[in-house]
Order: C-alpha cells, then structure tokens, then sequence
C-alpha cells in the first residue's frame, strides 16, 4: 500500500506510472539486471531499457558493470528528487519562454487586424432600431432636449406618448428660443382634444400647417438626426417601431421632404377658432 502511496507521489512530480515503478523496483534492489527489474517492477520487458534510459537521463539512476553484465542502481532520493523537481523547472520555465514568444508572435499578427477592425465603419451605424414605445419616447424626450437650432415634426395619430408629455416634448424647446415647425393632418382639427393640443403649441411659438395626410411620424432635430416612427399594427393598442438616422445623406433628404411638404401645407392661423363653442359652425 505504501508503494502504492510512493508510486502516486512520483507520479505527480512528473514521472511516468513506468518509470516510479521502476525507481520503486530500484530502490529496493540495488545493482539489478534489467530483466530482473522488469519482474520486480511488473512493466514490459521490451520497454525496460528505454525506461532505465529515461531514468539515467533524468538523474535517478546509474549503470554499472558486475562482470560481463549491466546492472543498474537507484540513486538516493534526496539527489534523485532534486535532480528531479530542477529538471521538472526547467521544463516549465522553458515551455513558459515557448508560450511568451508565441504571444509575442500572435500579438504581432493580430495587430493588423485589429487596427483594421477599429478603422473600419459600421455600414448599419448610422441606424438604429427602438422597438417599445417607452423607449422611443425616452428617445424623443433625450433628442428634443440635446437641440439648439430647429426640430421639425410630422404629426398623426395615434400618439406615441400622452398629449400633456407631447406638450413638455415641444414646450421645453421653445423655451430655450429652439425653432419648432410642425405639420399635423388636417383630421386632427375635428378632433377637440387634437386642436387643444395644437392650440396650446401654436401659442408657445410653434409654427403648425396641415396636410390631408401625414404619410410618417417624424421628428428632425438640427437636420443631423431624424427619427421615424412607424406603426406596426392597427387597433386600439397600436404598437410602434422607431428608426433613428444620424446619415447625413439620408437626414437631408429628409429634410427635403418634409420642407417640399411644409410648402404644400396649409396654414393653421387661429386654432382658437376651431373650439367647442363654435359646433354648431363647423
């Protein structure tokens, strides 16, 4: 059992199950013959010269002679063992120089590709898709906030978003002496709770017309950004799918459509009019 115990620490110092058994097998017979060994140590005879090489090799045991014969003895663990964990060292410190000069050698070829990789554009960068309407209002709100110069929008219902928060998305703007122009569709003015809404922006200082139809809701914040919001599905809880472009290109273009339709657009001059009061004249 003991040998057993010897032959498992052996092994985890780095020799082979062949070789602790053949040191084993030494060690308590010194001066042996091969094929003695080989009984003794219950390994292939065909494999014992190659282990008692090994061993030699690697500090553990010496050949010597008894006549015309070869004979083998174990040295002295405290020598066998050291000669054992230096050689084991080695090993490790030489397979740790391998793997840094393999680092160094993958670094280098990676490099390239990595400053490639960081160099190159993201074709679809310029985009990006908002699916719940939560965050294509969050989306709004952090747009309509960072603008200085101008938003233009195209309105239709249904909204996105409640009409008191559709009246802080354009009042916070104004406010700040940002130019606001606006396009609603024209059904919108039938609708009582539309022209407050209306109402209420115009006398901030947004610029409104109307069209018959608003073919997409879009919002244009300093020509550098648009965002789309489109209609997935019909019905009382209708769901929404915004597209946010930062292209320049496609911005512009943009722009260009909405200005072609401001020009088509008829003026709103007093939505104040079109009130409650006056039913029995529309």
């Amino acid at each position: 059992m003991k040998n057993l115990d010897f032959k498992d620490q052996l092994l985890s110092l780095g020799l082979t199950r062949y070789e602790a058994l053949v040191y084993l097998a030494l060690l308590e017979r010194q001066d042996t013959t091969p094929p003695q060994i080989a009984v003794r140590a219950a390994v292939p005879r065909q494999r014992i010269y190659d282990i008692l090489a090994s061993l030699i090799a690697r500090g553990m045991c010496a050949e010597g002679h008894s006549g015309q014969r070869s004979v083998f003895r174990a040295v002295a663990p405290a020598d066998a063992l050291t000669a054992l964990l230096d050689e084991r060292e080695r090993r490790e410190e030489d397979e740790r120089v391998r793997q840094r000069a393999q680092a160094r050698s993958l670094a280098d070829a990676l490099t390239p590709i990595f400053h490639a990789g960081s160099d190159a554009d993201d074709p679809m960068a310029y985009i990006e898709v908002i699916a719940q309407s939560q965050r294509i209002a969050e989306r709004a709100y952090a747009l309509a906030e960072k603008a200085e110069q101008e938003i233009r929008v195209c309105f239709k219902r249904p909204s996105i978003i409640s009409d008191a928060d559709n009246k802080r998305l354009v009042e916070g703007p104004l406010r700040r002496g940002v130019r606001y122009r606006a396009i609603y569709e024209k059904q919108m003015l039938a609708d009582p709770e539309s022209r407050e809404l209306i109402r209420q922006c115009v006398e901030w200082g947004q610029q409104a017309r109307c069209v018959d139809e608003v073919p997409v809701k879009l919002q244009l914040h300093d020509g550098g950004i648009a965002l789309l919001s489109l209609q997935d599905s019909p019905g009382e809880a209708p769901r929404f799918t915004a597209i946010a472009v930062t292209n320049a290109g496609l911005t512009q273009m943009l722009g260009l459509a909405f200005e072609a339709l401001w020009a088509q657009a008829e003026e709103i001059p007093d939505v104040s009019v079109h009130n409650d009061s006056d039913k029995d004249g529309e």
